[in-house]
């Protein structure tokens, strides 16, 4: 599925549904699934069919309404864009989750929420229901020197022109290409350290640039 045909429950559901993973590694095996909005549960099936993880629907809408439930109880539970982009890559990985150009993979990653939501986390926190804050969460990036939208958008940029050049997306590519950036004006390419402190990896970096 295309990132401009997102609907917009499925951007929710993602939120809730790495909220459930943050929460606990126990999913309920029945939950009350018929809870779950249709129109939701059809989002999330068919980008889970078109990314070939059909066999984690179960499992995943579980999660979804386990989230889901600890929100009605705890109005409090929040989380920020590094917790969010860590788990999911985690679940990415854990399951050998890889896109595919012009797809945006489900769970979505912040950048995509952050932008059906105007830019703003917060936002996008508060359309799914959870607490938000005034407080800057992501710390993990740069030290508010760069956002989690400007790691993802570096990544992704590397890889595309990597992809046009018939080269690999390595990382030492990427330290070249972004010392070539900054000559050329841009300020807003974090350096390969930075991306692979951030990320812990620089193989997690790339899979998160989705």
């Amino acid at each position: 599925m295309s990132r401009a045909q997102v609907p917009r429950s499925a951007v929710d559901a993602s939120l809730w549904f790495i909220l459930g993973r943050s929460l606990t590694a126990d999913t309920p095996a029945t939950p009350g699934r018929q809870a779950l909005d249709p129109q939701l549960v059809q989002a999330v099936t068919t980008m889970l069919n078109d990314q070939g993880s059909a066999p984690l629907a179960a499992t995943v809408l579980d999660t979804i309404q386990a989230g889901r439930e600890r929100l009605e109880t705890d109005a409090s539970l929040t989380l920020s864009t590094a917790r969010y982009d860590q788990l999911r890559t985690a679940f990415l990985t854990a399951h050998q989750i890889h896109g595919g150009k012009g797809r945006t993979l489900w769970p979505v990653g912040s950048t995509t929420a952050l932008k059906r939501a105007g830019g703003s986390w917060n936002a996008a926190l508060e359309q799914a229901g959870l607490a938000t804050s005034s407080t800057p969460k992501n710390s993990t990036f740069g030290k508010a020197r760069f956002t989690a939208e400007d790691f993802q958008s570096a990544v992704a940029d590397f890889a595309a022109a990597a992809d046009d050049d018939g080269s690999a997306a390595t990382y030492q590519g990427y330290v070249k290409w972004q010392g070539e950036q900054k000559l050329r004006g841009r300020s807003d390419r974090p350096s390969g350290a930075a991306i692979r402190n951030a990320y812990g990896s620089w193989s997690a970096a790339l899979a998160a640039r989705r």
